[in-house]
């Protein structure tokens, strides 16, 4: 593919990446504002994406969402995604167990992808749930980040730390040296740095092959997260990994 036709793609790419469940309609000027473009060349970007299915406009034409062809190719990489269908059961189990949310996450070299949450109620459990998380400020994000190689950190970090609460790792050095704590423990704690009011425990999870590509986490409001209590979650977390972990081998032969 030529060098142009890979910049064009990485910045339809980064467009893509805009949207969030806290921001799902964009207009065009926060867009071009955000990833630094003229505004002809985000609305051409918008207008590809949009022939494409990917984006949609409102009824205002001033604001834009993401399209239901997502929804669709979302569905398809759930269905080959053998760690969404093994880690399933036991991320419902964590629900029970800790009386928090629990959140099932793949890494896609990037990004943190929420893929499952469970919670105690039944009725509350979303199917499918695929979102976009920076991996430096949550506890799924560190978990799996802690673990990768350091050309992947190096990424991350040129990426940008942009921070979200007062708590957030926004120096690349004191990133990496909460990966090596978290490598040192074996699980990765975001202490309302991504939402204030908001804690998390995250643990890896590994596949057959031994390398981290995913991770689970119990979540809640820090109030039922007092310093106290994170062992006691973090203890039943690092197990949930552990078994889903072993099940993917198992999965395997």
């Amino acid at each position: 593919m030529p060098a142009s036709s890979m910049k064009s793609l990485h910045k339809a790419i980064a467009v893509l990446d805009c949207f969030s469940r806290t921001e799902p309609s964009l207009t065009l000027g926060s867009i071009a504002a955000r990833l630094a473009l003229p505004k002809p060349t985000a609305h051409r970007l918008l207008a590809a994406l949009r022939e494409a299915g990917l984006i949609v406009q409102d009824g205002s034409r001033d604001r834009y969402r993401l399209g239901l062809k997502l929804v669709a190719l979302g569905g398809v990489v759930l269905s080959d995604l053998a760690l969404f269908h093994v880690a399933r059961p036991y991320a419902e189990r964590l629900a029970n167990q800790s009386g928090e949310a629990a959140h099932l996450c793949a890494f896609d070299g990037f990004n943190v992808m929420s893929i499952d949450r469970r919670e105690m109620q039944p009725g509350r459990n979303e199917q499918v749930i695929i979102e976009r998380e920076p991996p430096h400020c949550t506890s799924t994000g560190k978990a799996i980040l802690a673990f990768q190689p350091e050309q992947v950190v190096a990424r991350v970090v040129a990426a940008g730390l942009p921070r979200f609460t007062a708590g957030t790792i926004t120096d690349p050095q004191a990133l990496r040296a909460e990966l090596a704590e978290v490598r040192d423990r074996g699980y990765a704690l975001d202490l309302e740095e991504r939402q204030v009011g908001i804690r998390c425990v995250g643990a890896p999870i590994r596949d057959p092959a031994g390398a981290v590509v995913g991770s689970i986490s119990a979540t809640g409001p820090a109030d039922r997260f007092p310093d106290g209590r994170l062992p006691a979650i973090a203890e039943l977390v690092t197990g949930t990994a552990r078994a889903i972990s072993n099940a993917l081998a198992a999965r395997a032969g």
